[in-house]
């Protein structure tokens, strides 16, 4: 046939399950999205924090005046820091819980008389009456020792300070909590604060994850982060160790635990339904806490449900009640449950969605303008008033057949509105990290994937603070250097030889870190005749061992001005000891520890390369089109092309190869690498010139310049018949 004109376009979309020959959507991508059906880059990503201790296994965030407040969770660590407009970090925060004890407070007043006793929870906690003793302070003291030397079931401590006599519980934990004190006075008159501010510590595991939420508590005034975690890195299915903690959402201070209810569980999770907050875990248990207070779960207005026999995973909140009305939507190991608030006795009523329905991860619902979408454990529903299977005729196999089943828990949703988007981060093959991810686009209504970068993404949500995707990494880094640290050494004699000393002490046992610098000043006039030196071996030359040099440097004159031994010190570097070059027993001991990681949180949809701090690097992003052929028109040629009229909004360099097969069977040629500019100056750069032939043809755009972008227009390829053969 003679030169005909095409427009290189396939159907959008990736279409990963099938044979590359039977279909007509794009075929092969990385990092590409689709935009009126047309194939453009997806946006950069830069890093925000670098140095949080721990993989993130749940992350959220809170936007407020000009901040974003970001917790992650992880095995042993809650950690939080903020974000400020330009996406700078602060320095990360530990709020990890920790064991702490209830305390309560009397404060007594008066001039006469006694306390005849103190009660906390109708448990006497004194021996017997205390009587008034010379002024208040001093009577209060009493009342606190009586207290001390009694023992209780449970027991408590005290101690006074003035009139304010503080009973703390001598075990810790949060089940004490709202106990009432109560006593008994002659003439004396008390001021009472209850128990309260006992707190369990996080019970910590390999295999912890996180929920988190906020929710207004009208009790205090103050809004609450809460923050759920247990075991269920291993399996959904876990039934151990369920627990919620609180605390300021724009503080710092470390969370505290929320008392459980009796026979109740958090293996689930947790949801606001303002103003309640719900829990949900094992045995199809769902509870809530009174109105406007989520740290009770007890008081009156609480409650609780067994709804399903199955586990509750996940829940969301829903606008399903009548005018105002909380109500959310639930999912079970098998099911999906509606809860409505209805008032009364019962408070909330459930009712059944679905049953037969799967979720694959605690973390693969999202809700998406009102409409929820899931993945299951063989395939994507929805639910907008019905639960339905969302058709995926693309890559429902590539990502069901292709997920590592042993790490699924770890699968997470999260959207980019502006391109309609949903993605679904998940670990490919055998990786144990979320590595890749499929995408359903929503507007397009289609679907395509793309490998994640720095070996994958750990968890994160859209922030619309940054109108963007906020994401943590699986990569350690290394943490930064401190700076040169200086140790002013003397020499003293305190009566058994002379010894170093530095920072005050003699012979003191340092702790050096791997990459640090440091410095030990020999710059006083006792110095003199006492060169430092270092060696892996105690007492160094002296005990049979050699001088250490590795890092090392050695400047001046002892005793005078600028003289100092310095290491840099090496990977890998031994337990080192400091000695005196010429006499024995003056040194000590250095303990050198690896130098620590941190773990990188990126914001996504920013620019168009990687931006970690001062390294900018490109991403490489590509797209492949459908097979070229002249077989669906009953031609048996081969397919020549010969140019290729590049159309495209282009940023930085575009390469162009072509690739492709003689049959469905043969293996793939690909041609050489041909490069086009984003602007032509000169006519021969306006077309790109090949000659290549396929009996399949595909053709493969490629941008990885740096600050590289493009958004494809209509191409048009230059086509004839090429030879006859059907043979690779």
């Amino acid at each position: 046939m003679p030169v005909q004109t095409t427009v290189l376009r396939s159907d959008p979309g990736i279409k990963r399950d099938g044979t590359k020959f039977e279909g007509n959507n794009y075929v092969d991508g990385q990092w590409v999205r689709f935009q009126r059906g047309l194939p453009r880059k997806i946006g950069g990503y830069k890093t925000t924090q670098k140095y949080l201790s721990e993989i993130s296994r749940g992350f959220a965030t809170f936007s407020q005046m000009l901040f974003v407040y970001c917790h992650s969770g992880g095995d042993n660590t809650l950690e939080r820091f903020t974000l400020d407009q330009t996406g700078n970090s602060s320095i990360v925060t530990d709020r990890t819980p920790v064991l702490a004890y209830a305390y309560g407070t009397v404060t007594l007043a008066g001039a006469s008389g006694a306390v005849d006793m103190i009660a906390v929870d109708g448990v006497d906690i004194m021996s017997g009456s205390v009587p008034f003793n010379t002024d208040i302070n001093q009577t209060a003291t009493d009342v606190a020792s009586n207290i001390n030397t009694f023992t209780s079931t449970p027991n408590y401590t005290a101690n006074a300070v003035g009139a304010v006599i503080t009973i703390t519980s001598v075990t810790g934990g949060d089940q004490v909590n709202g106990f009432i004190i109560t006593n008994t006075l002659t003439t004396l008159t008390s001021t009472i604060v209850n128990m309260d501010y006992g707190s369990d510590a996080l019970i910590t595991s390999v295999h912890n994850y996180w929920m988190f939420d906020f929710q207004y508590d009208s009790s205090t005034n103050q809004n609450y982060v809460l923050a759920q975690v247990s075991p269920n890195g291993d399996c959904i299915c876990n039934d151990q160790d369920g627990q919620i903690f609180f605390g300021e959402v724009l503080g710092t201070n470390v969370l505290r635990s929320v008392p459980l209810p009796a026979n109740t569980n958090v293996t689930g999770g947790i949801v606001s339904l303002h103003p309640y907050l719900f829990y949900y875990g094992t045995d199809g248990i769902i509870g809530w806490s009174i109105p406007g207070n989520p740290t009770d779960l007890t008081g009156t207005g609480s409650g609780n449900a067994r709804v399903w026999g199955q586990k509750i995973i996940k829940a969301l909140p829903l606008r399903a009640g009548s005018g105002t009305a909380p109500a959310g939507l639930f999912w079970a190991f098998d099911a999906v449950i509606r809860a409505t608030f209805v008032g009364g006795t019962a408070i909330f009523q459930f009712d059944i969605v679905a049953t037969d329905t799967s979720i694959l991860s605690p973390f693969s619902p999202i809700d998406y303008d009102g409409v929820f979408y899931w993945a299951g454990v063989d395939r994507f529903y929805m639910f907008n008033g019905v639960v339905r299977e969302v058709p995926n005729s693309l890559n429902l196999n590539y990502f069901f057949d292709g997920i590592n089943r042993n790490a699924a828990t770890k699968c997470f949703a999260y959207k980019v509105p502006r391109y309609g988007e949903i993605w679904w981060a998940y670990p490919k093959g055998t990786a144990t990290e979320c590595t890749h991810a499929v995408v359903y686009n929503i507007r397009e209504n289609i679907w395509y994937d793309t490998e994640l970068p720095n070996n994958g993404r750990s968890a994160g949500q859209f922030n619309n603070s940054f109108a963007a995707p906020i994401l943590t990494g699986v990569e350690p880094s290394p943490l930064p250097l401190d700076p040169t640290e200086t140790l002013a050494v003397t020499v003293v004699n305190s009566g058994s030889g002379n010894k170093y000393n530095m920072s005050g002490s003699a012979q003191p046992t340092l702790t050096f870190r791997e990459g640090n610098t440091y410095r030990f000043d020999q710059s006083d006039s006792s110095n003199v005749g006492h060169p430092l030196r270092l060696s892996s071996t105690p007492d160094g030359t002296h005990g049979g061992g050699v001088e250490y040099t590795t890092g090392v440097t050695v400047v001046g004159v002892l005793g005078q001005a600028g003289a100092y031994t310095q290491i840099i010190v090496p990977s890998g570097a031994p337990t080192l000891y400091y000695y005196c070059e010429i006499h024995s027993g003056m040194g000590g001991q250095i303990n050198t520890n690896i130098r620590g990681v941190g773990y990188k949180v990126w914001q996504h949809e920013f620019g168009v390369d990687e931006v970690d701090g001062p390294t900018i690097n490109p991403i490489k992003s590509f797209f492949e089109t459908a097979d070229l052929s002249t077989l669906p028109q009953g031609l048996d040629r081969y397919l020549r092309i010969t140019q290729i009229e590049p159309d495209f909004v282009q940023v930085g360099d575009m390469t162009v190869e072509i690739t492709g097969r003689a049959n469905a069977r043969a293996p793939e040629v690909t041609s050489s690498t041909v490069a086009f500019p984003d602007s032509a100056n000169q006519p021969y750069e306006q077309i790109v010139m090949l000659k290549e032939q396929r009996r399949e043809l595909r053709v493969k755009f490629t941008s990885n310049a740096l600050y590289g972008d493009y958004q494809m227009g209509q191409i048009i390829g230059h086509l004839d018949n090429g030879d006859g053969t059907d043979l690779g």
